[in-house]
């Protein structure tokens, strides 16, 4: 699955360069926006020159004309509106292409910024509304940057032109036709904090409702099995009016802009009415000009109500962009190092030097010190929130040890880059995590064209090839997001090929077989064996047979070392492992006990069943 692997020169170049990307990628594209606007500037101008057609027009018919020279002047309105019309496609198609521009660009610096965040952050953020970061957001930021941005614009240019035109005809009428602007600057500065705060929360309420529904289609089995989904409507329900509430409220304070400003600047046009009439009945000004300037004024007016979108969708931006820029201005608490060191080949030689880890105030691992030599293969053994896992995310640098350090081949591994240390550690987890593509393109995840000879060798060691026949589609089969149409046991021998086939120094089992049967244990346990003669393997397990083929055993007991020998050793010293191993062997064998006997009840039940129907055969 080449499209999902990262390559070490990616790994390089991940995460924003800049605190406000936006600033940088407005620079970038600052010519398309200056040209954009000097087309709006244009197109403005021309968009003044039919009220001048019209007046002249106007004061022809007053003082008499001709039908020629009424249809030249309406041959010139018609060719302004042509050349304006172009002009104005022209810009705001400059400037919109580059909005979509600006939010691919920002759709990709918050895509590396996730895949640059560690752990950490994703445990105390929600995926939905990081989804409807990624999506919702990022949409109001480019509408900004292109419609919007093109209304602001045309709009000031408007203004600007319009009042120059208006005050070049008459500067008393021009006057009394804006004195309605303080009123308007008012209702901007008043609903500017309100418009923003009710909008950033709808957008949490809205991010809120996203992670509702991934985690309903998530754990659709979980609510189905316990028969909630009228529980889980009802609660999806409840979130959705208080979207639709907090809707209806933003929805109201943009909604009243429009009415206010038509109703000033209908107060405007009355006064140029009365005011107006009176001059071209005075002789002041002609019939012509009073028209020009009533058709001018109509087209300020109309873009004052386009003030109140402007005003609204600004508010929607500042709030869109400060939750973008929140994720964006994250560092996450594994950093790389500055000057990495290099290692032309791992060994695969692991240490814990006096190692200390504590999360949630209890101390995980305490001053453990282990040493395993490369090649060997040796288990981990202990009680739940013993610091089993915790050992394997200090190895692969999913945290870092508070104290002490730990190392591979003798180099600390905070002092290798995250690349280089992870692509040498294979991990096959206990909870599998597959993704919504191939099963060949999951079990070469790790690896870009993966020879046929390495797949099928990782597929005949994790026993998945037995499984090919009966998923239909063999390699190909589509599994369905996280893996649905697998069993437990499917998915995880699909990650342990996964491991196999990247062929990696480290290779860690954390518990990985929980799910395969026995038997299948068993065979991969035989074929396992070569395959980490070869490398350093830490293993996680439960199961006796997975305990007793490990070279060594080590028994963690309160984030110490409390026993540390050979399965033999261990079992003569009759301790903390010996106990721990038969309390396993009985646990396996009541489970095999409850199995036999499930299947001979199915037996039974199936042959009473088949001798009731015999019987209702003969009397029929």
């Amino acid at each position: 699955m080449a499209s999902r692997v990262v390559t070490p020169e990616r790994i390089t170049d991940t995460g924003p360069r800049h605190k406000n990307p936006l600033i940088k990628y407005v620079l970038r594209y600052k010519w398309h926006y200056a040209g954009g606007f000097a087309a709006l500037v244009f197109a403005s101008v021309l968009s003044m020159l039919p009220p001048l057609v019209l007046k002249i027009a106007i004061d022809d018919l007053t003082a008499g004309t001709t039908v020629s020279r009424l249809a030249a002047l309406g041959g010139i309105v018609i060719a302004i509106a042509l050349v304006e019309s172009a002009i104005r496609f022209g810009g705001r198609l400059l400037v919109s292409s580059r909005a979509r521009w600006i939010e691919y660009h920002l759709r990709d610096d918050l895509a590396r910024q996730f895949l640059r965040l560690d752990r950490s952050f994703y445990l105390r953020s929600r995926t939905g509304d990081l989804m409807a970061r990624a999506t919702n957001d990022l949409n109001w930021i480019r509408d900004f940057m292109g419609p919007t941005v093109n209304d602001i614009w045309f709009t000031v240019v408007m203004l600007t032109v319009g009042l120059t035109f208006l005050f070049s005809i008459d500067v008393r009428l021009t006057l009394l036709s804006i004195v309605y602007f303080p009123f308007v600057a008012g209702v901007v500065i008043y609903l500017e904090t309100t418009l923003e705060d009710k909008f950033r929360l709808v957008q949490e309420q809205f991010g809120h409702l996203t992670n509702r529904a991934q985690e309903n289609v998530s754990g659709i089995r979980a609510i189905k099995a316990y028969a909630q989904e009228e529980s889980e409507v009802e609660s999806w329900a409840a979130d959705n009016r208080e979207l639709m509430r907090r809707a209806l409220s933003f929805g109201r304070w943009v909604s009243g802009f429009f009415p206010m400003m038509i109703l000033a600047t209908g107060i405007g046009t009355a006064l140029v009415i009365w005011f107006g009439g009176r001059d071209v009945v005075a002789g002041d000004i002609t019939l012509g000009q009073f028209v020009q300037f009533n058709v001018i004024l109509r087209m300020l007016a109309s873009q004052l109500t386009v003030l109140g979108w402007v005003v609204s969708a600004w508010q929607q931006f500042i709030a869109s962009l400060g939750r973008i820029n929140e994720i964006l201005r994250e560092e996450p608490d594994i950093d790389e190092p500055a000057e990495p060191r290099v290692l032309d080949t791992i060994r695969g030689d692991v240490a814990f030097e006096g190692v200390t880890f504590e999360h949630d105030g209890r101390t995980v691992l305490d001053r453990l010190d282990l040493r395993i030599a490369a090649g060997s293969t040796v288990a981990i053994v202990g009680e739940t929130g013993a610091g089993k896992t915790t050992m394997v995310d200090l190895l692969t640098r999913v945290f870092d040890p508070w104290e002490g350090r730990v190392t591979v081949d003798g180099v600390d591994v905070r002092e290798l880059s995250l690349q280089r240390l992870r692509d040498a550690i294979g991990v096959v987890p206990q909870e599998a995590f597959l993704f919504s593509e191939s099963l060949h393109e999951n079990i070469s995840f790790g690896r870009v064209d993966p020879p046929a000879d390495d797949v099928d060798e990782a597929l005949k060691t994790s026993q998945l090839s037995n499984d090919l026949e009966q998923l239909g589609g063999g390699l190909d089969t589509l599994i369905g997001e996280r893996g649905v149409t697998l069993s437990g046991g499917q998915k995880q021998r699909a990650t342990l090929a996964r491991a196999l086939l990247k062929r990696p120094p480290i290779l860690v089992l954390d518990d990985s077989l929980s799910h395969v049967d026995t038997n299948t244990e068993e065979e991969i346990l035989r074929r396992l064996r070569v395959f980490m003669a070869e490398r350093t393997t830490l293993v996680i397990a439960h199961r006796s047979s997975t305990l007793a083929a490990a070279d060594r055993i080590v028994v963690l007991e309160d984030g110490a070392i409390a026993e540390d020998g050979t399965h033999e050793e261990l079992l003569a010293a009759d301790g903390r492992y010996a106990g721990y191993y038969r309390r396993q062997l009985l646990r396996e064998q009541a489970a095999a006990e409850e199995r036999e006997l499930a299947v001979e009840d199915q037996g039974q039940s199936g042959t009473a069943a088949g001798d009731r129907a015999d019987e209702e055969g003969a009397q029929s």
